[in-house]
């Protein structure tokens, strides 16, 4: 909790996006779910800091 991660964008949402850390691999580990505004696109870099966890993902919103 707390900790800033850069994520790679998968899929933008219209609450959000979903994204994934360097140490996720796609299908098999978990999401980084990034709630908040943004005017990222798939395929862009994010900074990002986690709020919360799931039991397989982690929940962010865009670092300041």
């Amino acid at each position: 909790m707390g900790q800033t991660l850069d994520v790679l964008i998968d899929t933008i949402s219209r609450d959000g996006a979903v994204g994934r850390s360097k140490a996720d691999a796609p299908e098999i580990d978990g999401q980084v779910q990034i709630h908040g505004k943004h005017s990222w696109q798939a395929g862009d870099f994010a900074r990002v800091r986690v709020t919360a966890t799931s039991e397989h993902d982690l929940v962010a919103e865009p670092a300041r």
